[in-house]
Order: C-alpha cells, then sequence, then structure tokens
C-alpha cells in the first residue's frame, strides 16, 4: 500500500516539476523590461497624456453645454490633481509587478533570454534608440491614410441614413 502511494504521489507531482522548469524567472523577466526601456516609455505616455489632458478636457466640458462658468473652471483646476493621481496610481513602481506577471506567463524562459540578447545587441539597441520615430511616422502615415478613407466612411454613412430613413417611412402609419 505504502508502494502505492508513493508511485501516486509522484504521479501527480510530476506535472508540477515540469511546470517549474518552463517557470520564467522573475529577475530574467525584470531585466528584459529593463532592456526594453519599458520604464521609460511608461514615463514618456505619461507626458503625452499631460500634454494632451487639457484637450481632452476641453472637448469634454464643450459636450456639456448646460455647465456653468464655475463649475467648468472647477474641471479645468482639477486637471492637475488628476493627473496626479494618474500618474502615482500607474506609476512603475505599482505597475511593474503587472508587468513581469504578464510577461512571464506569456513567455517561455527561452524567449526571455532570446529577446533580452536581442535588445541587448546593437540592433536592439537601434531599435529602441529609433522606436519613438518609427512611432510617430506610423502614427503620421495612419492618420494620412484615414482622410484619404474618410470621404469613403461618410458615403457608406450616408447610404445607412437613407437606406435606414426609408425603412422608418414605411412603418409609419399613413394619416
Amino acid at each position: 500500500m505504502k508502494k502505492y502511494f508513493v508511485t501516486l504521489l509522484l504521479a501527480l507531482s510530476s506535472p508540477l516539476f515540469a511546470l517549474a522548469d518552463d517557470a520564467v524567472a522573475r529577475p530574467d523577466v525584470e531585466e528584459l523590461l529593463t532592456v526594453m526601456r519599458i520604464e521609460k516609455l511608461l514615463q514618456g505616455t505619461m507626458e503625452q497624456m499631460k500634454k494632451t489632458m487639457p484637450q481632452m478636457t476641453a472637448n469634454m466640458l464643450g459636450k456639456m453645454p448646460d455647465l456653468s462658468a464655475d463649475a467648468a473652471e472647477k474641471a479645468k483646476a482639477s486637471q492637475e490633481r488628476i493627473f496626479s493621481l494618474v500618474q502615482e496610481e500607474m506609476s512603475w513602481q505599482k505597475v511593474k509587478g503587472d508587468f513581469v506577471q504578464i510577461y512571464a506567463e506569456a513567455l517561455t524562459p527561452e524567449e526571455v533570454k532570446g529577446i533580452t540578447a536581442f535588445y541587448k545587441s546593437p540592433a536592439g539597441q537601434a531599435f529602441l534608440d529609433k522606436q519613438p520615430v518609427i512611432m510617430q511616422k506610423t502614427m503620421l502615415r495612419q492618420q494620412k491614410m484615414m482622410m484619404g478613407i474618410m470621404p469613403k466612411i461618410q458615403e457608406l454613412l450616408k447610404e445607412e441614413i437613407k437606406s435606414s430613413t426609408k425603412g422608418a417611412d414605411k412603418t409609419q402609419p399613413a394619416k
């Protein structure tokens, strides 16, 4: 009976040993995040948010015509406090653990080591250095593309509105 119990225990625990071998070590993921400059990327994102926040607030307030001028001014004045709260709650110190967990769950140890090696290489460093320019140019290109298809989108919307109003006309009772 004892032999049966030991065999059963080993059989049931073997998947746990396999999982332990496949587990990505936290220090390896932290190193990957460091060489990828994730903290710097998040700081840049926060700076972008800070720059766009006044416009977003103005847009939001513009959609609230019943809002008093005093209330609108208070909302504008609270922007800095709101941004400080967001910045504090989304700080690297608070989100780092989540990033480590996400990367550890998504990647194998071999992938983490390979990606880390790439980002440490001259080619990886060049990619990281040029990534902001690449992203900016990509965004500009996509904006131009959207402007090019905007007339087509507007035409589709007009057709949809026409077809839906024709259907609505048919369902209205005759007077």
